[in-house]
């Protein structure tokens, strides 16, 4: 049975560079350069490919390596709705003062994604902000919930990443503005207004990902 420990390592070292985007989608993974780059036996490779097949990372294709999986239109557009449907479900326990966001960890998350604007750090920003929207929901307590939110958060990492690197040149921090308005409508307990705020983003990213599919 292999190492727990060299498991994690590869796990962590393929995973890191999917999610960096360093292993672009399409991308073909040998066990073999992958064990002689880790220095470990290709038997911990291979659970940690397992593992991200389960999370459906990869897809190993036979006789001729492990595929970086893409995310498709169809999964983000799946993705947005589920993540809508709890943000519409979050925002109504706030109003009836069933649950409370955790608006000092908010604040820090809002912070680090503006910060990252700043020093022009994709990563650093997608990561904070995906934090933002994480720590929203997982004001419901809902362990089931928080589990679906971790799959959704990664596959719009994902595709956020791979998105960022074909086209770098384009504007990508729009979530600090919109992070902003529902930060601050939550201090002000507006959350008629954060529905508002959801709805439209919300829509408007749907529209916009529609409209990049005809072109």
């Amino acid at each position: 049975m292999a190492n727990t420990s060299l498991i994690e390592i590869a796990y962590d070292y393929i995973s890191n560079r999917i999610r960096t985007g360093e292993f672009m989608p399409g991308s073909l993974l040998s066990e073999n350069e992958l064990s002689e780059k880790l220095s470990m036996s290709r038997t911990p490779i291979r659970s940690a490919i397992s593992r991200l097949e389960h999370e459906g990372l990869l897809v190993t294709l036979k006789n001729r390596g492990v595929l970086v999986k893409e995310v498709t239109m169809k999964e983000v557009m799946d993705t947005m709705e589920v993540l809508y449907i709890f943000q519409m479900q979050c925002i109504d326990l706030m109003k009836e003062q069933v649950v409370e966001p955790n608006l000092k960890k908010l604040k820090e998350h809002l912070d680090h994604q503006i910060e990252a604007e700043r020093e022009n750090a994709y990563n650093l920003y997608l990561e904070s902000s995906m934090k933002f929207s994480e720590c929203l929901l997982k004001a419901m307590n809902n362990g089931v919930i928080a589990q679906i939110v971790d799959v959704a958060i990664e596959k719009l990492v994902l595709y956020a990443t791979v998105n960022y690197k074909i086209t770098p040149h384009e504007p990508h921090y729009s979530t600090n503005r919109l992070n902003q308005s529902i930060y601050e409508a939550l201090v002000a307990k507006d959350y008629d207004r954060i529905r508002e705020i959801a709805e439209q983003t919300y829509v408007h990213n749907r529209q916009r990902i529609m409209r990049s599919a005809s072109l």
